[in-house]
Parts: C-alpha cells; sequence; structure tokens
C-alpha cells in the first residue's frame, strides 16, 4: 500500500500526539528501549506495541539470528536523515519513518527454519 503524502503527514501527526498524550501520563520505559531509542520513539512504540520490551529493524533481527514472523506489524518511528535548507535559507532537519518489530514478532533461526531464511541471514 502506497501513501500520500498527505497520509503520511497525517499518520506521523497522530502517532506524535499519541506520543506526547502518552508520554503525560509517565509511562515506564523498558530500559532497552530507553537506551537504543529517543523519548519520542519510546512513546510511538509503546503506543503501538504496550507490551514491546527489545525491538530492531527487520535486517537487525535478521543479522541477529532471528527472522520476523510472517504477518507481524512493525511498529513505526521516526528516523532522521539530514538536514535540508528550505526556501527561505533555515536548516530544517527531515525525517523518515521506519518499523521495527518486538522480539515477540520473531522466531530463532534453526536448521529447521526455511532455507532460504537461513541463507539470509549467512548473507
Amino acid at each position: 500500500m502506497t501513501r500520500s503524502k498527505e497520509e503520511k503527514a497525517e499518520f506521523i501527526a497522530h502517532l506524535r500526539a499519541a506520543a506526547k498524550e502518552l508520554g503525560e501520563t509517565n509511562p515506564v520505559i523498558p530500559s532497552n528501549l530507553e537506551r537504543s531509542y529517543s523519548l519520542q520513539n519510546c512513546l510511538m512504540i509503546l503506543f503501538q506495541k504496550p507490551n514491546a520490551t527489545h525491538v530492531a529493524g527487520f535486517h537487525d533481527w535478521r543479522k541477529a539470528g532471528r527472522a520476523v514472523k510472517k504477518g507481524a506489524k512493525g511498529a513505526a518511528i521516526l528516523v532522521p536523515l539530514g538536514v535540508r535548507v528550505d526556501d527561505d535559507g533555515l536548516e530544517k532537519p527531515f525525517f523518515s519513518w521506519r518499523y521495527v518489530f518486538d522480539i515477540s514478532d520473531t522466531g530463532e533461526l534453526t536448521n529447521e527454519s526455511p532455507k532460504l531464511a537461513r541463507e539470509l541471514v549467512s548473507a
């Protein structure tokens, strides 16, 4: 599914608002998340996956010898990509969204794992 720029902006605005609202409740953020992600991304992850403990991107799980389960839904986070200069000459950071998966969304790769999954990990 491809989203328009307006849909993406609306989705990000919704996540930011939800993260801000969640932040006002002073949630307990697992230390594993807090060490790896910004406060805003931690709140966005917890809003989407309240029981998240260890999260990583698809390829990071693959490098760790785990495969994301088919059909698993990731949590969207904002990743800084750099700085752009706008029409007024002001530098503004720009972001992209990426998806991270909780460890509960993964399974360990074993000898019984599909051949392709094992090959991807060893690549």
